[in-house]
């Protein structure tokens, strides 16, 4: 009986095994680019509306006016927000007294948007004024003498996004430390972790020694 050797010598011989090719992995497709978002088109609002009104109230002033989701939207100018808002309020056409909310949107370098959120209880119509404000001059007038409520939304704006309300009868840190006067957490450029950072340093030092708050 032939040995183990000269069994496995009859199989093959010394011929090595032929090697596997390694197949290339296959390339994948590029990806195509996304053609750049259009802006919707801006749709007018209905004639004889709160946009009619508005401008005939405010003859001297430019606006461009269009209809949005669910109310009507006007633009103007920064400089004009002082000389327009009174009218807005007190013209018995728009009545506009309800100062819904004020607020910013950080448009990168486009600017920003201060946005006014308006309503007529009497007439149930609502309004959206937005001026734009380019980015080396963040200031636009305070409307606190108009409405009330604009006191403690204007310290909310500035507090998130720097931007400057003239004439604010306070204008101070509402939400955040009154010595953070340069940092505003919702602009764009904002980082997290500093912020995350100096909270981590508040709850030490609040915290004892054996990491239990101080009573």
């Amino acid at each position: 009986m032939p040995d183990e050797e000269q069994q496995e010598g009859s199989t093959g011989g010394d011929t090595p095994a032929p090697e596997a090719k390694e197949e290339a992995p296959a390339e994948r497709p590029a990806k195509p680019e996304r053609p750049a978002a259009k802006a919707p088109a801006r749709e007018p609002p209905a004639p004889g509306g709160i946009a009619d009104a508005i401008r005939e109230a405010l003859p001297d002033i430019e606006l461009d006016a269009y209809q949005g989701m669910t109310d009507v939207i006007v633009e103007m100018k920064p400089d004009d927000i002082a000389r327009a808002m009174p009218v807005l309020k007190d013209d018995p056409r728009l009545d506009l007294k309800f100062l819904r909310c004020l607020f910013g949107v950080d448009l990168g370098d486009e600017g920003m948007d201060v946005v006014y959120q308006l309503m007529s209880l009497e007439k149930g119509h609502e309004v959206v004024v937005k001026a734009r404000l380019p980015r080396d001059g963040l200031k636009v007038a305070s409307v606190a003498s108009v409405w009330k409520a604009a006191n403690w939304h204007e310290r909310e704006t500035r507090d998130m996004f720097g931007i400057d309300f003239e004439g604010h009868p306070h204008l101070v840190p509402l939400l955040l430390p009154e010595d953070m006067t340069d940092h505003f957490p919702l602009r764009k450029e904002n980082e997290l972790a500093p912020i995350e950072e100096w909270q981590a340093e508040l709850v030490g030092e609040a915290a004892g020694d054996d990491g239990e708050a101080e009573a």
